[in-house]
């Protein structure tokens, strides 16, 4: 009988242990601050070249992806439609993007991520170049 109290108990501070420790792994991605992490600082892409953007931490709605030059706003690389859980958006520079304004380059570029329905909560990326 005591064998048995014992197994049941061991069995239930187990299935607790269990419960705590999936808990544990799933709440840091509930709090996570959203942030860009592709482009990274000092990357350097390609006009004509396709790139990965990558985010984490945004919870679920649609998104916005911007692309800033110099502080300024040079527009949408999406349509608006693309959900905020998706984490990746595949963007083909296009050519001329930064060299159709005669530079041959821009280190002050930043992709911005914000949902469709609110466009001041805004997430940056951190500086990165886009050359020829």
């Amino acid at each position: 009988m005591k064998l048995n109290r014992l197994t049941m108990f061991l069995a239930i501070v187990m299935m607790l242990f269990i419960a705590q420790l999936s808990y544990s792994k799933e709440q840091p991605m509930k709090n996570q601050k959203p942030e860009i992490i592709s482009p990274k600082k000092g990357d350097v892409w390609h006009e004509g070249k396709t790139y990965t953007i990558r985010w984490k931490g945004f919870k679920e709605g649609i998104i916005c992806i911007a692309v800033l030059i110099g502080g300024h706003y040079a527009g949408t690389i999406n349509s608006c439609n693309n959900c905020a859980l998706e984490g990746k958006f595949r963007w083909k520079i296009p050519e001329g993007f930064v060299t159709g304004f005669g530079e041959k380059r821009d280190d002050f570029v930043r992709i911005a991520i914000y949902y469709k329905d609110n466009e001041s909560n805004c997430t940056y990326s951190n500086y990165f170049t886009i050359s020829q």
